[in-house]
């Protein structure tokens, strides 16, 4: 069988789709449009040449009437996540969504039904899950290598660069640093230590870059969790230019038997047991491509690393704890 897949949007984490795209011929990319006047989307076209070209549109809902696509991939401005993906969902499309899900709970429970009622398949942009280090550590602790899972903390930090979107500036089209930034923190963590998040309290500001207001370059989570333990996370936009990577991604489980801590910007992993201190665990190579996940689910021969139930839920945390923070109050779950 084959798809027709769309783009709307050139914002987000989109080679995380190009870079499989070679090797699903089976899919085609048909056509792209911006997620709001002016984005430029010209990427596309480049990454186009030598295949058919794909049709480009100034306006994406005359593209999903027109094109009626398979596949529609999701990486505009943030405020326009939940509108597009609504949108495409309620055609029967197929959806690869970059995050947050939508600004609202409300937004969230349309596509939560949306989906249910299209029976169709929907994931979210929070790859790092596939990267080594914290996917082995997810098996560890499903092992019980480090019995059950008490204290977590995660960590976020990038370089803010030459500069960032003028629509930084505006809340209501970036959102919050939780829902765009934090939220990767908030799933890796928790997926890898297998719990569920019971309450949350925040705090977020933008204090260094004032001329994009909009943005929080700092905040701290604290969380309750469902077995009784806590976590804490932090995320900024002020790690120096001269740092050796641009983000430094950190995660650190404490079980009840031992603890383990994905270092060295998401590229170690160090486990601690009552028999052993080892700082560079062997990883697991499981061959596994977000891309290929998508389509192994769309064809009925693999299954998503990240569910639909797991990305919406995560994106409710992030909405909750970025009301938290707005609110100065407890939010529970």
């Amino acid at each position: 069988m084959e798809y027709s897949l769309v783009i709307v949007g050139s914002a987000g984490h989109v080679g995380y789709v190009l870079s499989d795209l070679p090797d699903y011929p089976q899919v085609r990319l048909s056509a792209y449009a911006p997620s709001y006047e002016g984005e430029d989307v010209t990427r596309y076209g480049r990454v186009a040449e030598g295949t058919a070209s794909p049709s480009v549109y100034d306006d994406w809902r005359q593209m999903l009437d027109r094109e009626q696509p398979d596949i529609v991939v999701v990486a505009g401005r943030y405020d326009q996540n939940g509108p597009v993906v609504l949108e495409a969902l309620r055609r029967g499309c197929h959806v690869i969504s970059e995050k947050p899900a939508a600004f609202t709970l409300e937004a969230v429970a349309e596509i939560r039904e949306e989906i249910a009622r299209q029976n169709v398949v929907y994931t979210m942009m929070l790859a790092i899950r596939y990267q080594l280090p914290y996917y082995t550590a997810r098996q560890l602790v499903a092992e019980g290598v480090i019995g059950e899972p008490y204290l977590i903390s995660g960590q976020k930090s990038y370089r803010w660069g030459a500069s960032r979107p003028e629509w930084y500036a505006e809340g209501e089209k970036y959102g919050s640093s939780m829902g765009w930034d934090g939220i990767h923190a908030f799933d890796f963590c928790r997926w890898i230590a297998g719990v569920q998040f019971s309450e949350v309290y925040a705090y977020h500001a933008n204090l260094v870059h004032t001329e994009r207001p909009g943005c929080q370059d700092v905040a701290t989570v604290i969380a309750g969790l469902d077995n009784g333990g806590s976590a804490t996370f932090t995320m900024d936009f002020l790690r120096p230019a001269a740092a050796a990577t641009h983000g430094d991604d950190r995660a650190r489980i404490v079980g009840s038997q031992g603890v383990l801590e994905v270092r060295d910007e998401g590229r170690r992993l160090h486990v601690i047991t009552p028999e052993q201190d080892e700082p560079d665990w062997p990883l697991v190579d499981h061959g596994r491509t977000f891309f290929g996940d998508f389509m192994g689910a769309l064809e009925g021969t693999g299954e998503l690393l990240i569910t639909a139930e797991e990305a919406l839920g995560i994106t409710e945390f992030a909405l909750k704890a970025a009301q938290a923070a707005d609110e100065h109050r407890v939010v529970r779950m």
